[in-house]
C-alpha cells in the first residue's frame, strides 16, 4: 500500500499536489505492481477542490484525511481478515 502524503494550502495548489503528482503515481503503481497487488493511497490535509478529489479517485487513488487517521488504520486492519 504505497501512500503519498500531501498538504495543499489552496484549491489551485491542489491540482498540482493531488492530480499531477499523487494520481499519476497511483496509475503508475497499479501498472507496475498489478491491479490486485496494490492500493495506491494518499493522506491529505488542507484545501482541495471537490472535482480534483473525484478525478484522483477515478484514476485509482484511495483518499484518507490526516484529521481522521483512524479510518486508515481501520481499513488496514480489515485487509488482514
Amino acid at each position: 500500500m504505497p501512500i503519498e502524503c500531501k498538504v495543499s494550502n489552496s484549491s489551485t495548489n491542489s491540482v498540482k499536489r493531488l492530480n499531477n503528482d499523487a494520481a499519476v503515481k497511483a496509475t503508475s503503481w497499479k501498472t507496475d505492481f498489478g491491479l490486485r497487488q496494490v492500493v495506491p493511497s494518499a493522506v491529505l490535509s488542507g484545501v482541495y477542490k471537490l472535482h480534483n478529489l473525484k478525478d484522483a479517485q477515478e484514476r485509482g487513488l484511495t483518499i484518507f484525511w490526516a484529521h481522521n487517521l483512524q479510518a486508515l488504520t481501520d481499513w488496514i486492519i480489515q485487509t488482514k481478515n
